[in-house]
């Protein structure tokens, strides 16, 4: 018979030990696929589970570009990618989601030096920046929702011409904040003003990810390239910290958070390679994941007629910059 001590040690090793496996960690994705002569272009992917998707992708065998706006970082961080997997084939380039300008050079370097793109992974965002783009819309709708579909776009020829001889898969990495919807159209352009509003627009940015994603699917469904939305997680990064961690209040309140709840990037990056290595889920294109598995979106996500009325409003915003990739 335990003592009340003993019941209560128990109690308290398997509390940690579900804390540290399903909360702090998380399902770790294990997959015997190699990706030589595959080539891999991820946004953001100097940093957090970007880089950590990086690092697994090129472990694999794959050609892996990383994209993002600062060159100096991104260099740094395609030397460390290339240490840690023992793979040279890692390239940086420079690339700015806020400006289309930027996003249009970059298509048309990527069209010009690479033969194939098989995984396209928007990955990069921001959280807890404030300001009106010069095309009148919300920084962090435009940098995480408008960025992601003109690149996506520019780049389509080149993930065409690709899917012809091997499968193509597009994953967008959104949140499990798109549940801050329904999608306002209305709010879009308003320059939202202090931490929460600054979550509702991200919240607005990560449901346009995944309306995206489903009707990038329905407009792809005859050719053999695949959409996936995904959450990672919530995540030890660099989002929002430069706005919304800098007191030291909440530098405070951010370092426990990444003690006790906060996941390492390597487990945030799991579902980003689960969506696209695994084969189990060819037949789930245009759906939404979370911990290496489907998860069921809510009712405001599936909403068709919201989603191709986003399209339609993207396509209208980037239509100076898009040219026929399709």
């Amino acid at each position: 018979m335990l003592s009340k001590k003993q019941v209560l040690i128990v109690f308290l090793s398997l509390f940690v030990y579900y804390w540290i496996k399903y909360v702090k960690q998380g399902p770790v994705y294990i997959s015997d696929k190699r990706l030589d002569g595959k080539t891999v272009l991820i946004t953001g992917g100097n940093v957090g589970i970007g880089k950590a998707a990086a690092i697994e992708f090129a472990k694999l065998g794959a050609k892996v570009v990383i994209a993002s706006r600062n060159k100096t970082k991104s260099l740094k961080a395609a030397k460390e990618i290339a240490d840690a997997s023992e793979n040279r084939n890692v390239f940086s380039m420079q690339l700015d989601l806020e400006k289309f300008d930027s996003i249009k050079s970059f298509a048309e370097e990527f069209h010009k030096k690479e033969e194939n793109l098989h995984y396209l992974i928007n990955n990069a965002g921001v959280l807890g920046i404030n300001g009106i783009t010069d095309y009148g819309f919300h920084r962090v709708f435009a940098i995480n929702h408008f960025g992601p579909f003109l690149l996506t776009n520019l780049l389509m020829k080149k993930m065409k011409e690709t899917s012809k001889k091997s499968p193509v898969r597009i994953i967008n990495v959104s949140s499990g904040a798109y549940r801050f919807g329904p999608l306002d159209f209305d709010l879009l352009h308003n320059e939202a003003d202090g931490l929460v509003s600054g979550y509702v627009m991200y919240g607005q940015s990560k449901l346009a990810n995944i309306y995206f994603t489903s009707e990038l699917n329905n407009r792809l469904i005859e050719l053999d390239i695949t959409t996936y939305s995904l959450h990672p997680g919530v995540i030890q990064s660099e989002l929002g910290t430069d706005v919304m961690f800098s007191s030291p209040p909440m530098s405070i309140i951010r370092q426990v958070a990444n003690y006790l709840v906060l996941k390492d990037a390597y487990y945030g990056a799991q579902t980003t390679m689960y969506c696209s290595l695994d084969d189990n889920i060819i037949q789930l294109s245009g759906q939404y994941f979370h911990n290496c598995k489907h998860e069921e979106l809510r009712e405001l996500a599936k909403d068709q007629e919201t989603s191709r009325k986003l399209w339609k409003l993207s396509e209208k915003v980037t239509q100076k910059y898009l040219t026929d990739n399709w």
